[in-house]
């Protein structure tokens, strides 16, 4: 048994067929028809500049050299004991090399998001100046120590690294060619 009765059968039979309407932005496909290519998404290209990754990469060791070499042997003393004076132990050198390392790594960081400009060079070429002319300072002090109480008197790892950490982060100024361009 059928729920249609007559007059529901007549109803449907004398309405005309109501037309197919597809989603937003889809073609309907008759038969016959060649079906739509694929559409495929294109994402805008960004404006926004590329990471300069040997200049980034650089001056991120520069930061990480210096820090450390805060912590390293300084000056060496020989003699009936070997003496070592970190740099931590020469409290305004060691906060001269803090701060400007600290300097150094943001604009390291900064280097990382594509950061550009005269002032990203600029610090980065103070702050490894500023490492590479305490090391040399402290190297010749310690180079001019006379023996005393028979003690010898050398440098230490800690400043040939500041000194490799300075270079670094100029060198990294020069990696960044992109202010220059």
């Amino acid at each position: 048994m059928s729920d249609l009765t007559e007059e529901n059968q007549k109803d449907e039979s004398s309405s005309p067929p109501l037309p197919h309407t597809p989603p937003l932005g889809i073609k309907a496909v008759h038969p016959g028809d060649e079906p739509p290519g694929l559409v495929l998404p294109v994402s805008p290209m960004s404006n926004r500049p590329s990471v300069n990754w040997a200049a980034s990469l650089v001056a991120s060791l520069g930061v990480v050299l210096a820090v450390l070499a805060t912590f390293l042997p300084w000056v060496v003393a020989r003699g009936e004991f070997t003496v070592e004076e970190i740099g931590w132990d020469q409290p305004v050198d060691a906060l001269l090399v803090l701060c400007f390392a600290l300097l150094a790594g943001g604009v390291a960081a900064a280097l990382w998001t594509a950061a550009k400009g005269w002032m990203v060079t600029a610090i980065l070429v103070v702050a490894g100046l500023a490492h590479i002319s305490m090391a040399v300072i402290k190297i010749f002090d310690v180079a001019s120590m006379e023996s005393t109480s028979g003690y010898q008197f050398s440098v230490g790892l800690g400043l040939p690294l500041l000194a490799i950490g300075g270079a670094l982060l100029v060198s990294a100024a020069l990696l960044d060619r992109r202010f220059w361009r």
